[in-house]
């Protein structure tokens, strides 16, 4: 998910709009944002937004720090409309709602008590109908934070953290069913016998659903993938070289394969009509 949409930017350039150009470089300065070359627009004269955009300018998106440093501007943004408005400065009692409203449903935490803006997860996310199918989901809690932290500052760990969310799921699906596996199973076998459990092996469709069938061979396909991916630059093996190649792009691929094979596995735990607990009847 792109955090800074268009519509993101716009609050933020509205806001500054009626701001005095001093303060709009003490709120990029203060975050160590630095001014950059003039970004003229025939369509817009305006001085302050122009002001903006040479600030912006300095960014790079893809960077996490920068990412980090522009969010905190939104932050302070966000923390002085609160107070305005707090004080009776403030000439729109809606606006801080309509702040905290855009900037949630575009992928950032707002902290309620404070004003403070946060990057959200930007890892896997599970629904809580899926989670709620285990009766205690806190090893799968903690490898979701995990990747929310790591994904873009520290893709390697992301990629070794997904082979684990997938291990750590099969695990807790067998669990669930009353199957035993040994310590010694991999993470094939893991995944090959928790889709059996619940009636996700591809064996178990009718040749009829072939598409369904292939759908399911390919969720093994992504796990494997995963697998393999973490087995080659994963932080778990010692390398004499480092795999320079693994950008937050690559950990967000091998994470995404492992949310789908997580949500459909949980998911299919949950269903009251899931097709494995009618084989228990």
């Amino acid at each position: 998910m792109r955090l800074f949409t268009p519509r993101v930017m716009r609050l933020l350039a509205d806001q500054l709009t009626g701001t005095p150009v001093r303060e709009i470089d003490a709120l990029f300065d203060d975050r160590g944002i630095t001014l950059g070359p003039p970004q003229p627009r025939e369509n817009d004269e305006s001085v302050r937004r122009e002001r903006m955009r040479r600030y912006l300018a300095n960014l790079n998106f893809d960077d996490s720090a920068d990412t980090q440093r522009l969010t905190e501007v939104f932050s302070d943004t966000l923390q002085k409309i609160i107070q305005d408005n707090s004080t009776g400065w403030g000439s729109n009692d809606g606006l801080r709602d309509k702040w905290v409203r855009i900037l949630r449903e575009d992928g950032f935490d707002i902290d309620d008590a404070t004003g403070t803006v946060r990057i959200g997860n930007t890892g896997a996310q599970l629904t809580d109908h899926a989670l709620n199918a285990l009766p205690d989901p806190q090893t799968i809690h903690d490898h979701l934070r995990r990747l929310g932290d790591s994904v873009d500052t520290d893709p390697r760990l992301a990629v070794s953290t997904a082979k684990a969310l997938i291990e750590s799921t099969a695990k807790c699906v067998l669990t669930a069913r009353g199957q035993s596996y040994t310590r010694a199973a991999k993470v094939p076998a893991l995944v090959n016998a928790a889709q059996e459990s619940l009636g996700l092996a591809p064996k178990s469709v009718s040749a009829e659903d072939r598409a369904l069938r292939q759908a399911l061979q390919s969720l093994i396909t992504l796990t494997q993938s995963v697998t393999e991916i973490r087995n080659s630059v994963g932080i778990d093996h010692g390398t004499e070289e480092v795999p320079r190649w693994v950008r937050p792009r690559h950990a967000r691929l091998v994470v995404g394969a492992a949310q789908v094979w997580c949500q459909l596995m949980l998911e299919t735990l949950a269903d009251p009509d899931a097709p494995w607990r009618r084989s228990e009847n």
